[in-house]
């Protein structure tokens, strides 16, 4: 009996140790977590105003527009889209509209023809193009208008390091040639003048290699490059993601079907027709053997029956 007592004042005793310790905690609770059920630590300072970037730095623009404040001042930027289509002129049409629109200018192009199934050539098309880093956004939103998006990376280079230190090189030469140039004035022997000549024609040779580094690099800062490739196909690729419903999908798997099938079946219609000549020349010739092996084996003299003993 005594024993139960126990068992039953200690059960009490672990039920309040276990209430208090839960009030205890849902108060701490209560008082950091604010009315919008947002926890806040005790310790962090309230958000300033000043600290909030404007709408605009959080725009994804492709590497063009408003960009983050944490890239640096001078950037290559370098797309690579890949994507296929139907109708080839029409993309090429419309290409052409998206760069002329957006002030943009091909530095290199490439169409070649592929021949694939059905003796049927597709034509594949490869261009660079440069357009300024302020349309790169606009631009790469419109270009869903030549085809099927299949693939789209994006790779750029910092060269602020780079060009800073370019600057600086071109700064130490230009006072190297004025003080040659002050120099070459004072000179009064022909020894001198010639050497401070050869000098000087060297200070401006490096001068205007680095200018011209200079102004390379301000190019691909300005207009960025885009790596673009047409591939002309029959059908363009069904795209699914993880938000595609399941409808969608069985829509999907069903033209595929059918598109398979009807595909299928004009290739063994084509190779039919491709084997027509030689089909019949192969049934002339086994019509031949045929008639021939039953006129050898019409003419054939038949053996008497042996008598039966």
């Amino acid at each position: 009996m005594r024993r139960s007592n126990k068992l039953f004042y200690l059960g009490i005793s672990l039920l309040l140790i276990i209430s208090l310790i839960g009030g205890c905690s849902s108060s701490y609770k209560s008082e950091n977590t604010s009315d919008s059920g947002v926890t806040e630590s005790p310790m962090a300072p309230a958000p300033s105003i000043q600290e909030e970037s404007p709408a605009e730095d959080t725009k994804d623009d492709f590497g063009g527009g408003a960009s983050s404040p944490l890239e640096p001042e001078k950037v290559i930027t370098t797309v690579y889209l890949n994507f296929e289509t139907t109708e080839f002129d029409k993309s090429n049409e419309e290409l052409n509209k998206l760069i002329e629109k957006y002030q943009a200018y091909i530095e290199y192009s490439n169409i070649s023809y592929n021949q694939h199934y059905n003796n049927t050539n597709y034509r594949y098309g490869e261009f660079v193009i440069r357009v300024p880093k302020d349309n790169i956004s606009s631009f790469k939103t419109e270009l869903h208008l030549i085809g099927n998006l299949i693939s789209e990376s994006t790779n750029k280079q910092d060269v602020t390091k780079q060009y800073k230190d370019t600057e600086s090189r071109l700064n130490v030469v230009e006072i190297k040639e004025q003080r040659l140039l002050a120099l070459l004035e004072k000179a009064e022997k022909i020894e001198d003048i010639i050497a401070l000549e050869n000098q000087l024609s060297e200070v401006i040779y490096e001068k205007e290699n680095l200018k011209s580094s200079l102004i390379s690099l301000d190019d691909k800062v300005d207009f960025s490059t885009f790596n673009l490739s047409i591939q002309e196909v029959a059908k363009t690729t069904a795209t699914e993601t993880v938000d595609t419903s399941f409808g969608t999908r069985i829509i999907n798997a069903f033209n595929d079907s059918l598109y398979s099938f009807r595909t299928t079946l004009q290739s063994l219609i084509i190779t039919l027709i491709f084997m027509l000549p030689f089909l019949i020349i192969l049934a002339v010739i086994a019509f031949i053997v045929v008639k021939v092996l039953k006129k050898l084996k019409k003419d054939k003299p038949q053996k008497p029956n042996k008598p039966v003993e």
